[in-house]
């Protein structure tokens, strides 16, 4: 049995949990048979929990392609009576939105729960993304935890709801949530396994026919209005309505936490009623009326978009049509960002004309400033894309003369850092895959491109792009940076790591042999800490006709350093006697363990940071870096 205390079998007891975790525990307890993830921040120790604890449990866990094939994999184990949890990023839901489409609209046989984790102020992430309107446009329930504990709980409730109304059920939570820890009471697990069995009635078209499965759009209204009327009764949704107050607040999963402290930092107990919603879809209107008779104004807070705001706006036209209804849409509170316990207070004390409970956030950001500055973001040391994106700059100054010769379209992944100085190589990055696709239509116009590309991700969405450039002729010229696993994200296995999640041995699939297989004729693999060959390797690719190739693979050194434990790399160190100071070292290579002191002259080589990948000793045109010797 697994140590992990997402596993222990022991209802009551008290845990220490991330949100994930929960989320992975409550899976657990509801009976989960197949479970599969894409790894993004804020969701990945979702899957990484998981993976941990799958075959203790007896639980089938993968990492897979990516977020539409494990919605895939999670609805085929649904079909056949068996429960079935997905989880990804926000983002990740527009790459699964297909499926999500088609499978609200076909219904689930095993509870199916669709875990999205969104990320307020885009702590790791392009977009603010809410996916709460994605889950109305395809009549997807939406449950919203505010603690741990109730992110197991909800997650637990949600396999039930799920198989009550044949829909697949969204447990959306925000990045505070996610990483969160607090206590969490365990519930008994679930001992009961089902069958297996293909629910032919309710999936074949042999056995119901085309126009009985694929014309629902009635039927999953009339689900919708059922869960609707559940909602109504539900108890994790929690109306205080005594105070009698003329100002209510709903404060919507996670963010009622923010509204909760807002009231007691200012003693406004019995001024102000409050509604705690967990269900932001579809929304108990009943519920949502009582309070809104009874108060001239109502605040929502809510994470990102104002989604209730303006539902609430529209509810109150019919029940209250005087109501004031302040929020995100109303200006109270920001547009965009996360709240926060001081935006949240200062917004609550303008609306009774109190005093703010904290300092203006204005103030406080000005002060920060003052005392602190952004830090740089940086590879880490010995990160081999850092050698990558070297080699290649110097190559395209061998070949193109220039280094705006190409445009480096990034992708995303560690080496999307690459637009960082001192490296500052890569002009545009947007979604996963598309660095090869937006290359395409840049080379059709007759402007050179690189596409910057990982392993992951080329998994992930640039195969389809790549057999595309061969298809239509675009000559584009792939660099994929290639270390092994999908490391940003926590150092999940893919493809070509030769492991599954769970640690056992899989077939290695090698991103050459694909390119090879779509039609690639020049392809070339090179180890990044090699410069001179890695930059050669790069020039040749660039010089090539057609669609070319480089697979630069060295394995994540923070990874490698792992693998080593106990021993540690041998680290370098600068020779004060050869050292010129011309600081090439710093300005153009940049590796972190790298630190200038100004009393010197020189730089020095921190041994705790270094890896020992001696890219810097090839970079240094004094040969004054090298391996510290063997006492």
């Amino acid at each position: 049995m697994s140590a992990h205390p997402a596993a222990v079998d022991a209802p009551g007891k008290v845990v220490l949990l991330m949100g994930n975790e929960a989320i992975a525990r409550g899976a657990v307890e509801a009976g989960v048979a197949v479970a599969a993830a894409y790894p993004g921040t804020p969701s990945s120790e979702i899957g990484d929990t998981l993976s941990r604890i799958a075959e203790d449990m007896g639980i089938h866990f993968e990492w897979s392609a990516n977020e539409k094939v494990a919605f895939e994999v999670a609805f085929g184990a649904s079909m056949c009576n068996q429960r079935g949890l997905v989880a990804m990023k926000h983002v990740g839901l527009n790459v699964a939105l297909e499926m999500l489409n088609v499978v609200s609209l076909r219904g689930v046989k095993g509870g199916l729960v669709v875990v999205s984790t969104d990320d307020p102020s885009q702590h790791s992430s392009r977009t603010e993304q809410d996916n709460r309107w994605l889950a109305r446009l395809n009549c997807v329930p939406v449950l919203e935890p505010s603690s741990p504990q109730e992110a197991k709980d909800y997650t637990r409730y949600a396999f039930d709801l799920s198989e009550r109304a044949g829909l697949p059920v969204m447990i959306r939570t925000v990045t505070r949530l996610s990483h969160m820890r607090s206590g969490v009471a365990l519930g008994p697990l679930e001992g009961r396994r089902r069958e297996a069995a293909f629910d032919w009635e309710g999936f074949s078209y042999r056995v119901s026919g085309f126009e009985r499965l694929f014309r629902r759009h009635g039927e999953r209204h009339e689900k919708l209005d059922r869960v609707r009327g559940e909602f109504e009764a539900l108890g994790f949704n929690e109306l205080k309505a005594e105070g009698g107050g003329r100002l209510g607040i709903i404060g919507v999963g996670f963010a009622f936490n923010y509204a909760v402290d807002a009231i007691g930092r200012l003693g406004v107990e019995d001024k102000v009623s409050h509604l705690k919603l967990a269900t932001p879809h579809p929304l108990p209107e009943g519920l949502l009326a009582r309070l809104l008779r009874g108060v001239e104004g109502v605040l929502v807070v809510e994470e990102v978009d104002p989604f209730v705001e303006l539902h609430v706006k529209a509810l109150a036209k019919d029940v209250s049509p005087g109501l004031r209804v302040y929020g995100r849409m109303s200006g109270h509170l920001p547009r965009e960002g996360e709240l926060s316990p001081v935006i949240v207070g200062g917004a609550l004390a303008a609306l009774l004309g109190a005093e703010a409970p904290c300092r203006p956030r204005e103030e406080l950001e000005a002060e920060v400033r003052e005392l602190l500055f952004d830090r740089m973001l940086t590879l880490c040391a010995g990160c081999p894309h850092r050698a990558t994106v070297y080699a290649l700059k110097r190559a395209v100054m061998r070949v193109k003369g220039d280094l705006r010769g190409v445009v480096v379209n990034g992708d995303i992944g560690c080496y999307g850092l690459a637009h960082a100085p001192p490296l500052s190589f890569e002009d545009t990055y947007f979604c996963m895959g598309a660095s090869i696709g937006v290359s395409q239509g840049m080379a059709h116009v007759g402007v050179d491109t690189v596409a910057l590309i990982g392993d992951g991700t080329f998994f992930h969405a640039g195969i389809p792009a790549l057999i595309n450039a061969v298809h239509n002729g675009a000559g584009v010229k792939v660099v994929v940076a290639d270390n092994r696993t999908i490391a940003m994200t926590g150092f999940q296995p893919h493809p070509e790591s030769g492991r599954t999640a769970t640690g056992k041995p899989a077939k290695p699939i090698w991103i050459e042999d694909l390119a090879r297989a779509s039609g690639v004729e020049h392809v070339e693999v090179v180890d990044p800490y090699d410069l001179e060959a890695a930059e050669g390797a790069f020039a040749r690719m660039l010089e090539a006709d057609g669609v070319a190739m480089v697979i630069s693979r060295r394995a994540c050194a923070t990874e490698a350093v792992r693998a080593m434990r106990p021993e540690r790399p041998v680290p370098y160190r600068v020779d004060p006697g050869s050292c010129i100071g011309c600081r090439l070292c710093l300005s153009a290579f940049g590796c972190p363990a790298l630190v200038w002191m100004d009393e010197a002259g020189r730089p020095r080589i921190d041994a705790a940071l270094c890896m020992g990948c001696g890219v810097c000793g090839q970079v240094c045109p004094q040969g004054a870096i090298a391996a510290v010797e063997a006492p």
